[in-house]
Formats: C-alpha cells, structure tokens, sequence
C-alpha cells in the first residue's frame, strides 16, 4: 500500500480544540461531498471550473483519483465532510511536473487552521508524486485571508491576471496565481 495511504485516517486538532479526521475522497462521500458544496456561498463555487454541487462531477473526481491523476482529501466532523482538498497533476506533457492545487473549507470551520492541515498533507503528497511545484489559483477580493495563509507556507506570487474573473452578476476580480517550490523530501532533526 502506497505511504499516503497507510497515513489515513488521520485526527487533526484545531485551533478551537476541536478534532477533524482527514481521509482521502471515496465512493461513498459523493453526495456528503455535493451537500459540503451547496453548504458555501455561490460566491466560492461560482470560480470553479465545474459545478461541485452535480454528483456526477464528484463522481469524475474520484475517477480522476482513481486513476491517479489527483488526490483529493476531505475532512469530516461528526459524519459531515467540513473541507475539501485536491491535488491534480497532468499525466503527460510540459506541465508534469506542476500540480494544481484547491481547498475549500466549511463557513464554520475557516480560521481554524483546517485548510492549513490539509494543504501541508497536499505538499507531502505532491512531493511523493515526484512534482517540483505546486500552482494555487485565487480570486482577489474574496480570497484574500487564504493568499496571506498560503504565503506563510511559501506560495509565492507568479502573476496577477488583471479582471479576469467575472462573478454572477457580472463583477469583476483580478486573479492571482501563487507557486511553492518542492523538495525532493522533507527533512528531520
């Protein structure tokens, strides 16, 4: 069994002193996992690339998963998931080497450092994947607590893309993109 594996299911403690399991994304979590997404504000799912509310989406997650192309993680709090982090690398190409990287996390669970503890699993996955560096998109203007949290575990800013994301009702947001520089393992004292 690969090592990511053998890791789960794990208990994270948060900054309220509440308990999280964090296990990777199964068959069985598809509509728990659509009910976490209709869960959060149009605003946060509205910038995704598919709807995360349509089981049939999560289904094509957790092929992706499957067949490894991603990794995803959820976090679950008395049989509810409370967040959601995926990992997607290209299986061919000029990109290999660069995952992409998304959490979202429940309204009542944010500033609890759950995002944190699945964006650290992530990294360590992502460097068991052989990738070099890891790519986290956001929308300026509602994301920003997130970009100050990804700075301080060294994503760096690659670019601003000027007006690039338009809401429902037709607003627009810059979009920023943040890189983290992988090693080729973590090392220990």
């Amino acid at each position: 069994m690969p090592p990511t594996i053998t890791r789960y299911p794990k208990e994270v403690i948060l900054k309220n002193h509440m308990e999280a399991i964090l296990r990777p994304l199964e068959d069985v979590d598809r509509e728990k996992l659509a009910e976490f997404y209709r869960s959060l504000h149009i605003s946060f799912r509205w910038f995704l690339k598919e709807d995360p509310c349509d089981v049939c989406v999560i289904k094509k997650w957790i092929d992706n998963q499957k067949e490894g192309k991603a990794f995803s993680l959820v976090a679950v709090y008395d049989d509810r998931i409370v967040a959601h982090g995926t990992l997607l690398q290209r299986p061919y190409g000029g990109r290999r080497h660069v995952g992409r990287l998304r959490v979202m996390v429940a309204n009542d669970f944010r500033n609890q450092q759950l995002g944190t503890w699945i964006v650290f699993d992530l990294v360590r996955r992502g460097m068991e994947m052989g990738l070099e560096k890891i790519r986290a998109d956001f929308v300026i203007g509602l994301e920003d607590s997130a970009i100050e949290a990804f700075k301080k575990i060294d994503f760096t800013e690659e670019a601003v893309l000027k007006d690039y994301i338009q809401d429902q009702r037709g607003k627009y947001y810059d979009y920023q993109i943040m890189i983290k520089q992988l090693h080729k393992e973590l090392s220990d004292f």
